[in-house]
């Protein structure tokens, strides 16, 4: 007698702005008899980025955490579908550790993506670091040029971490930490997004010289930043509540502040930024 296959109808999340542009649902079919575990296997999300994590709910059940790393791990028991169409939904859980999120589910956690995200944050950030030491121990290239390291040290700059993709500085007690993004040079102070996000990378150091020696300015009772001629190239507008430019150069920053220490920096050297900063 002929077994007709089961029907599943599976769609997933998206993963970022872009992502929902075209819908994720689709239609598939297994043999009448399939586990489970196989099924979600065999629909699971084509986008496949190690360390990303997913949560299968079959027909409105929590029924497992899939990932590149692992597989299927399942939250029930495995079973052989003998009737459809079954619904398939993969919840995209972010860069929440798989292996983690599937002992958090099975010690009876809810399937809540916000709590989790705060819940696993800590354990997020000191994997984060652990990663970023390991990369200043075995790997000789380093994110910031060794005239930027000085212009830092300089002006009273303490370096606690310095790697090929990330170097930390805290300044007065305050912590600068630097980024590569890509080809863009990135700046974070306390917690949030970038202050800056910078194209070049040599007007990126330059501007964080300029930066912190602007601190150093207003400490001496002087202007924060020096009388200088503007060089020519670089045009800096305001939109939604950041200075961006226009053209090759790319300088993304949120205060006025910031905006004049890029126009000081643009076309500058660090030795130059230097001299108009201590004149």
């Amino acid at each position: 007698m002929f077994r007709r296959p089961i029907e599943l109808r599976v769609d997933r999340d998206s993963v970022a702005m872009g992502d929902d542009v075209v819908s994720h649902a689709r239609s598939m079919t297994v043999p009448r008899g399939t586990l489970l575990s196989a099924a979600l296997e065999r629909s699971s999300p084509a986008i496949r980025s190690p360390g990303w994590s997913w949560v299968a709910v079959v027909d409105s059940e929590v029924a497992a955490v899939w990932s590149v790393d692992h597989g299927v791990q399942l939250l029930v028991e495995d079973r052989k579908f003998t009737r459809g169409p079954v619904d398939i939904h993969f919840r995209y859980f972010v860069q929440i550790d798989p292996a983690w999120l599937h002992r958090r589910l099975a010690e009876g956690a809810r399937a809540n993506r916000r709590e989790l995200e705060v819940e696993y944050a800590p354990i997020a950030r000191e994997k984060h670091r652990a990663e970023l030491r390991r990369r200043e121990r075995e790997i000789d290239e380093r994110l910031l040029s060794p005239e930027c390291i000085e212009a830092l040290r300089h002006y009273g700059a303490e370096i606690t971490l310095h790697a090929d993709i990330a170097c930390d500085v805290i300044h007065e007690g305050e912590t600068w930490a630097v980024r590569r993004a890509d080809t863009m040079f990135q700046v974070f102070r306390g917690p949030g997004g970038p202050i800056a996000s910078i194209r070049p990378h040599d007007l990126g150091e330059s501007w964080l010289v300029t930066m912190i020696g602007s601190v150093v300015r207003v400490g001496t009772g002087q202007a924060a930043l020096p009388e200088a001629v503007q060089l020519p190239g670089l045009e800096l507008t305001r939109s939604a509540g950041r200075w961006v430019s226009h053209g090759a150069t790319v300088v993304q920053v949120r205060s006025d502040h910031q905006a004049d220490a890029a126009r000081l920096a643009y076309g500058r050297s660090i030795t130059e930024v230097r001299t108009l900063l201590e004149a």
